[in-house]
């Protein structure tokens, strides 16, 4: 525990990856790829930040717009990611 009572950095790390795997239902992907994920939502986690910084700073339309963009295609990559893991299940039966 830190100080004052609050919770620790690792303990925050975790209780978000545990959000952003239960927001995207990536819990019951094979342990090989669970780390894999783990890294890149670590990312993904700093690009939202970025994504508020620059929503933040007036930044230009077109930038926020690829910005926006490319959070839709991780989103997108995260149901491809699951369905494979699904169809990958369904042909080790």
């Amino acid at each position: 525990m830190g100080l004052f009572g609050g919770k620790d950095k690792e303990d925050k790390k975790q209780e978000e990856m545990e959000k952003f795997m239960r927001k995207y239902r990536l819990a019951n992907l094979d342990d090989n790829d669970l780390e894999a994920v783990r890294e890149i939502s670590q990312e993904f986690m700093g690009l939202g930040l970025m994504k508020a910084g620059m929503a933040l700073s007036l930044a230009k339309a077109e930038e926020q717009a690829k910005v926006g963009y490319l959070a839709a295609l991780v989103k997108q990559n995260w149901i491809i990611i699951r369905k494979l893991d699904e169809i990958s299940k369904k042909l080790d039966k």
